[in-house]
């Protein structure tokens, strides 16, 4: 039986298949990255103008001594809070309680002087209508009840004022606060003839905050206002600007009371172009003082419809701000958008993006434009790295439970 010969251009041919196909090396599969994804979402988004301002008093009353006199007792501890009419000094009222009780005596007397007046007209009157006084005598009666009246009225008057003196030698607090530091020792001369302010007390519940708004925040504040009768009304008390006033306290944290804008001033600077507002807050724990530097923020405006997107899905090159999207079919596109506001609630972005698209957040480190990257929630991302370092943590304990086996 003959052995089946192949020709020899088949069997080249087999040969070189046989070698292609052992040196063809193995198809390389590319894995998407994981990334995390955030959907672009569109909200109403606040506009607050951030402004430096200061604290000030609500009242601010100047003490100061109405009459002259030595100060014989400061009665307050300086920087304590005061009710109103609280003692704070007593002023030497010797000189003024003689002349009190001088002008006592005076009104006695001429008190006496009067009843006699009195008594003598009544006496005139019926003999000058029986005839039996002549005229003259009864007008000289009259005139002399009418000076006596007189003289009492002005003695009364006199004591009044002298008493009223007397009484500004105690020294009381004018109003609710925190007194100031004493202006003036004991022993001292005030009044006109030596020094007239003894001191200030100043009302900070409620406090006071101003700050400076420019003209541009202004007219968004204004636009706010929609109807003209909550114009008017804005106007008539006072403030052009409406709206609530958020304050930091010097620890950066916010105050927890909100403020009201309660004036504004109706001109502009013209170097800084500027205007000053005014808002007062609740102060019942005196958290604030008089003279305080913060940071005010009040709410200009909105935008609707907004598309905001975190801040940390945004980074920054030469060519502007840009995303890293993951499109519909798992590729990422590196894309450049513009941003028209930044605040709490994230990037408000005014072209480049669509609501319902996915940015990434967090692994933009590990793609590129082009690539396929596989989209994944922080929670799906946080359940797989959960998962990850439970299964390394097995490995490593059977690890080590093999190393002690061989061990023993």
């Amino acid at each position: 039986m003959m052995a089946t010969r192949f020709p020899l251009s088949l069997t080249l041919l087999a040969l070189a298949a046989l070698t292609l196909s052992g040196c063809q090396k193995p198809q390389v599969t590319i894995e998407p990255k994981l990334v995390v994804v955030e959907e672009v979402q569109t909200a109403t988004v606040p506009l607050y103008g951030n402004y430096v301002g200061v604290t000030r008093a609500s009242l601010d009353v100047e003490v100061r001594a109405r009459i002259n006199g030595f100060v014989e007792e400061r009665i307050f501890v300086e920087g304590s809070a005061v009710k109103a009419g609280d003692p704070l000094y007593q002023i030497d009222d010797k000189p003024y309680l003689a002349v009190v009780n001088r002008l006592k005596a005076k009104l006695a007397s001429q008190r006496s002087i009067l009843e006699k007046a009195q008594r003598d007209a009544d006496r005139l009157r019926p003999l000058y209508e029986q005839d039996a006084a002549s005229q003259l005598d009864y007008d000289n009666a009259l005139s002399a009840l009418s000076q006596a009246k007189s003289n009492l009225a002005a003695s009364k008057a006199e004591l009044e004022e002298a008493e009223l003196e007397l009484s500004y030698t105690k020294i009381q607090a004018p109003i609710d606060g925190l007194v100031s530091r004493s202006e003036v020792d004991i022993g001292a001369l005030v009044g006109s003839q030596g020094q007239s302010l003894l001191t200030r007390v100043r009302q900070v519940d409620p406090i006071y905050v101003n700050f400076n708004m420019s003209a541009l925040d202004y007219l968004n504040a204004r636009r706010r206002i929609v109807s003209e009768r909550a114009k008017r009304e804005a106007e008539t008390e006072g403030k052009t600007v409406e709206g609530f006033v958020r304050i930091t306290l010097p620890d950066n944290s916010e105050y927890r009371y909100w403020g009201d804008v309660s004036f504004t001033d109706p001109s502009v600077n013209p170097d800084t172009g500027t205007f000053e507002v005014r808002a007062v807050l609740p102060n019942p724990d005196r958290e604030l003082l008089p003279g305080q530097y913060t940071n005010a923020r009040i709410k200009l405006s909105e935008l609707e419809n907004a598309i905001v997107i975190p801040q940390k899905a945004t980074r920054v090159d030469q060519g502007g701000v840009y995303v890293m999207v993951v499109l519909p079919d798992n590729k990422v596109e590196r894309r450049f958008i513009v941003i028209e506001h930044q605040g709490e609630e994230g990037v408000v972005v005014k072209s480049g993006l669509r609501a319902g698209e996915l940015v990434i957040i967090e692994g933009m480190h590990r793609v590129q434009h082009g690539q396929l990257a596989e989209p994944l929630t922080a929670e799906e991302y946080q359940s797989r790295e959960d998962a990850k370092e439970k299964a390394q943590a097995l490995e490593q304990q059977q690890i080590e439970q093999q190393q002690a086996q061989e061990q023993e």
